[in-house]
């Protein structure tokens, strides 16, 4: 049996798993559902006012897309709903969304209390600087001035790593990715800590004084996770139902191709490269 064959067969295997648990039947799910208005889908966000690439204009990005999609495919429509990460899953615990959309895996207290969907991306915090810079390990920031998005998961990231907060001779904090590229590309601070897929998506898109700069990473991230879709263990039938249609688009290339578009390709794990879904019962 190939890699490929395995791997398919271990998703149907816990999809399954997942399906023998369901408390309920796929209508009823349904029906509850579109009771409260359709999927509550709850999106984490570092700013205020720029959601890309993830949730665009409601119904575009990386999280907006296949929710999209895999709500109209079951029976209902996406309604997305912004929220902070320190408190996602407090907000999915209290029934105020449906499911938490490509977020970080649970913390330990409440794993037993949700089931969680593979996404096959994944996630980092690395620290952003100009492609001209002398900067090339996390070391070299030692004195340096940095900028950071307030409220990101790259602020919270860095302030867990105290000996390297603590080495810095200053921390610009920003309150969107437009004003960190700016100060970044100005020079008035020498690196960034950024959310690597908001900043990918920004500096492609983003000119200093009409000329495009060009960024690079330093060789080792801050932080890495896999992102998930969680549902409270209690809604085993609905995590049922959008595993099996999120397979469907993995399996069809989806979202590779949304990693493309965005231009997020790094993204994907080249573990489950192929066939980026996966359950956990």
């Amino acid at each position: 049996m190939t890699l490929f064959k395995r791997t398919v067969a271990l998703i149907v295997a816990a999809f399954l798993t997942v399906s023998a648990c369901a408390a309920c039947s796929p209508d009823s799910t349904i029906s509850r559902i579109n009771d409260n208005g359709g999927l509550r889908v709850g999106y984490c966000s570092c700013s205020e006012s720029d959601d890309a690439p993830f949730v665009m204009e409601g119904k575009e990005g990386m999280t907006g897309e296949p929710a999209v999609r895999i709500a109209n495919a079951i029976g209902t429509e996406a309604v997305f709903t912004r929220v902070r990460s320190s408190e996602a899953y407090e907000r999915l615990m209290q029934g105020s969304v449906d499911c938490l959309w490509n977020c970080s895996p649970p913390p330990k207290e409440i794993v037993s209390s949700v089931r969680a969907i593979e996404t096959g991306l994944f996630y980092r915090q690395v620290i952003m600087t100009t492609s001209d810079s002398k900067i090339n390990r996390l070391a070299d920031v030692k004195g340096k001035k940095l900028a950071v998005v307030s409220g990101s998961d790259a602020q919270a990231e860095l302030h867990n790593a105290a000996v390297m907060e603590k080495s810095l001779k200053k921390i610009i904090i920003c309150s969107n990715m437009q004003q960190l590229l700016q100060k970044l590309s100005s020079g008035e601070v020498q690196c960034a800590a950024v959310d690597e897929p908001q900043a990918i998506y920004a500096a492609a898109r983003y000119h200093y004084k009409d000329k495009k700069v060009e960024y690079k990473f330093v060789d080792t991230p801050i932080a890495e996770c896999s992102l998930v879709i969680v549902t409270r263990s209690d809604e085993a039938d609905l995590c049922s139902l959008l595993a099996e249609k999120y397979v469907e688009l993995s399996q069809k290339n989806v979202i590779k191709e949304l990693c493309q578009k965005y231009e997020l390709s790094g993204m994907l794990s080249s573990k489950i490269k192929d066939n980026p879904a996966q359950v956990n019962a």
